[in-house]
């Protein structure tokens, strides 16, 4: 079995050397794998720290591309198209992975023939120890465990930082949905993949022993402001489903921003309450929750009021076909 392993990347030279050194040491054949960097528009040396890999692992074979567009999703349009292997494997330009990682997803692959993709373990891997309340929250940050024993299931949620997809599969429902691009977040990412291939009826395999070591800076991820962030990131995800996954329309836009305000109500009232009672782990929480229901509201009125926003989502541009991506991949 032959994989294709796909790394976008942006700005991070000073990490991806650890990603790097864990893929070149993978104990599985060197002619069956290839491993394909995207570099996102990086304003860093992230070029010649590949390079540098390139030129001191001549037996590997590493392909090196660079994306001037913004945007996570038309970079992996590059990685897919650029592979030559049957099998995809996306990972973070942030992931450590384990010695065995192509060989246990193999392994997966091969106990159902029906299997269309695989999710692995991630685990969060901090420079330093965190404080303890993040400790919830390392799911928002990649964390994925299904258990310890190899399962098969069609609808298992996998995050794209252990993510292995037959190729003419992913083509098939159309890759990624969109995440950040630029300074916009417009999609739901790798979680509208995983809801075309449930409602295709995919069957999903699980490799526990496939392990990524997700690794975080504290003083950048450990914080309030960071799952915040990600908290915002996900609520903005329904409205989006509601207009351009369901195709509702804006009477059900309305709806669900009227339900939105409630609850955002709601939980700032909680807020409120824990911040006079001293309970800084329900405070989070509640924060949280306001941050995920109001980013729902603020997103609702964008697509209603802005026309070049809504374009900029149904215009579809960032769907894996050919023409999506003419000279740009080289």
């Amino acid at each position: 079995m032959k994989f294709s392993i796909i790394i976008t990347t942006f700005n991070r030279a000073g990490t991806i050397p650890m990603c790097m050194d864990s893929l070149i040491n993978l104990n599985y054949p060197k002619e069956d794998y290839e491993i394909i960097i995207v570099n996102n528009n990086s304003t860093d040396n992230t070029e010649e720290v590949i390079e540098n890999y390139i030129s001191q692992f001549p037996e590997t074979n590493i392909k090196y591309y660079y994306i001037p567009r913004p945007g996570q999703v038309y970079a992996r349009q590059i990685g897919i198209l650029a592979a030559q292997n049957d099998i995809l494997s996306f990972t973070d330009d942030d992931g450590i992975l384990c010695p065995d990682w192509l060989s246990e997803i193999a392994k997966v692959f091969e106990g159902n023939k029906e299997t269309a993709a695989v999710a692995g373990k991630i685990e969060i891997k901090w420079d330093e120890e965190p404080p303890d309340w993040i400790y919830d929250y390392e799911n928002l940050l990649g964390k994925q465990n299904y258990g310890d024993e190899i399962g098969y299931k069609i609808g298992m949620y996998m995050n794209a930082g252990n993510l292995s997809i037959k190729k003419d599969i992913l083509i098939r429902v159309g890759g990624f949905n969109p995440e950040m691009v630029g300074d916009w977040l417009l999609g739901d990412g790798e979680t509208g993949l995983c809801k075309r291939l449930k409602n295709n009826n995919c069957l999903i395999g699980w490799s526990p022993k496939a392990l990524m070591q997700h690794y975080q800076i504290v003083r950048k991820k450990a914080t309030v402001e960071e799952i915040k962030r990600r908290f915002i990131n996900n609520g903005i995800g329904v409205p989006y489903k509601i207009y351009y996954i369901d195709k509702k329309g804006i009477k059900h836009l309305f709806l669900n921003m009227l339900a939105a305000l409630k609850q955002g109500l709601r939980w700032n009232y909680s807020e409120l309450k824990n911040i006079f009672r001293r309970n800084k782990k329900n405070e989070y929480f509640a924060k949280f929750r306001k941050a995920y229901y109001f980013a729902q509201i603020k997103y609702t009125f964008r697509l209603i009021t802005n026309k070049e926003f809504r374009n900029s989502i149904t215009k579809n541009d960032w769907l894996v076909k050919p023409e999506n991506t003419k000279g740009v991949l080289v």
